[in-house]
């Protein structure tokens, strides 16, 4: 059964508990592709991506993890969000080429992502948008060595929990309609 795109946004949910079962390399290109489809400013298309699993993993969320450990306030959910990288079996990193420079490629590249998200809720795989990361911004940016900006890091896996929605305010609380 297809899932319609009412059903893709309305049901997806920020996984942070995952099964351990590999994701075939073929799926992550069916979620990567469909991020392609977004738009973008000026068809900049200024989305990149690098995927990592097994031991690529294994040294990203290490240093990650090192790097938090020389910060000296409060990080939040930076634990968190390093012990579900470390146990999910696919990390993705989200880059802006930021070819121009504009604020608009930002919005670009988070519109990739939200397809992104969609299409892996539709093909069963869970996800998590990581924003913890830019607490180490420029170990991570050394780390990589990529002439791009970071964007985020995005786990995909097979979920062991779905979370429960949680509320969300109503088109009349976010919006205005003006005459």
């Amino acid at each position: 059964m297809t899932m319609t795109v009412d059903e893709a946004i309305r049901e997806r949910r920020s996984v942070r508990a995952y099964e351990n079962r590999p994701v075939s390399k073929d799926l992550i290109r069916q979620i990567i592709e469909a991020a392609t489809f977004a738009p973008s400013a000026k068809n900049g298309q200024q989305w990149r991506f690098t995927v990592l699993s097994g031991e690529s993993k294994k040294q990203f969320t290490d240093l990650y993890r090192q790097e938090l450990d020389k910060l000296d306030f409060d990080l939040g959910s930076s634990y968190g969000s390093c012990n579900m990288m470390e146990k999910v079996p696919v990390v993705l990193i989200v880059w802006n080429t930021n070819e121009r420079g504009w604020s608009t490629e930002v919005h670009s590249v988070a519109a990739a992502v939200q397809n992104l998200l969609l299409k892996a809720h539709s093909l069963g795989l869970g996800t998590c948008w990581i924003g913890d990361i830019f607490y180490t911004y420029r170990a991570i940016m050394d780390y990589f060595k990529k002439p791009w900006n970071l964007l985020a890091a995005i786990t995909v896996g097979w979920p062991a929990v779905i979370p429960k929605m949680k509320p969300r305010l109503s088109v009349d609380e976010v919006s205005e309609f003006l005459e």
